[in-house]
């Protein structure tokens, strides 16, 4: 009886126990399920914050690599406009330098690049203003002029040409001669006596040059009459030249007998040395034949002799 009493309590205690156990089981269960589901959301946005985090920085990222590139282009650009003045401070020091050893050493150098200088700013100017040859004649015919200046007063001077063309109508017989004397032969001059031997091929201005072979020689210096007979010689001698050669030198010898240098020597030997000898016989002989007897060559009329 104790006994079946006794297996009956215990029988109800381990059923209670039991099911305290199992509604604890289930509780914790339910926690677990709890958290873990809480877990999973948290580590969910864990992913998106890490998502949202990566976007930002690759996007920052980005930003910097493209300041970091502009800025590095930047330093770059500066470095070089640096670099570009630092050679140019460079280079001013040294023409600084040279120019201050000019001026110690070498002042006629110096002084020959000025005026060189100057010579360009004045046919610069005739290339402007043509007319304003009666002013800067006298200046170029004292001074040599290199070359380069030669196209510079070929374009003055057909500028000339062009403004007397257009003003022709409106001038009278005494002015256009006047003129003539005032601008056109000033010009003349200057290829005649710097530039002979490039007006003597250039078909622009070789017939005017020759129709004033008697006032450029008259107008010549010695050393001015040398250059240019040693320049006229140098176009004859060219096998292409673009005209008759013995007409010029017929004209040339006539102009040379009626100046102050028809028994100069030296230029004798110029013509004797640097033309064709059949050349210039032919020359001499046409001149003969139109009563110049040039004296320069001992040319003497047939009816002296007799």
């Amino acid at each position: 009886m104790i006994l079946s009493i006794l297996n009956t309590n215990i029988s109800s205690d381990t059923l209670g126990y039991l099911q305290n156990l199992n509604d604890n089981i289930d509780a914790i269960r339910n926690i677990v399920d709890v958290s873990n589901s809480t877990i999973a959301n948290e580590i969910g946005a864990v992913n998106t914050l890490l998502v949202v985090f990566s976007v930002i920085i690759g996007a920052v990222g980005i930003g910097l690599g493209v300041y970091v590139t502009w800025l590095r282009n930047k330093v770059l650009e500066i470095s070089q406009d640096i670099s570009e003045k630092e050679k140019t401070i460079n280079e001013i020091a040294k023409k600084v330098e040279d120019t201050d050893k000019k001026i110690q050493s070498d002042i006629g150098g110096l002084y020959k690049q000025l005026r060189e200088e100057e010579t360009m700013t004045m046919l610069r100017r005739l290339e402007e203003e043509p007319q304003d040859i009666s002013n800067l004649s006298k200046l170029l015919l004292a001074r040599p002029i290199g070359n380069d200046g030669y196209p510079i007063l070929k374009s003055a001077y057909t500028k000339l040409l062009e403004l007397e063309k257009e003003k022709e109508n409106e001038q009278s017989e005494n002015d256009i001669i006047n003129n003539y004397y005032n601008y056109n032969c000033s010009f003349l001059l200057l290829f005649f006596q710097h530039y002979m031997y490039n007006a003597i091929l250039d078909n622009d201005i070789r017939e005017d040059l020759r129709i004033g072979f008697d006032n450029e020689c008259k107008c010549a210096f010695k050393s001015d009459i040398i250059k240019s007979t040693k320049d006229l010689c140098k176009a004859l001698s060219k096998s292409d030249a673009p005209f008759e050669k013995e007409p010029i030198l017929v004209d040339y010898l006539k102009a040379i007998n009626g100046s102050n240098f028809k028994n100069l020597i030296e230029l004798k030997n110029i013509f004797q040395e640097e033309i064709n000898s059949s050349l210039l016989v032919s020359a001499i002989e046409k001149c003969t034949s139109d009563k110049v007897y040039l004296e320069m060559f001992y040319a003497v009329d047939n009816n002296e002799k007799k």
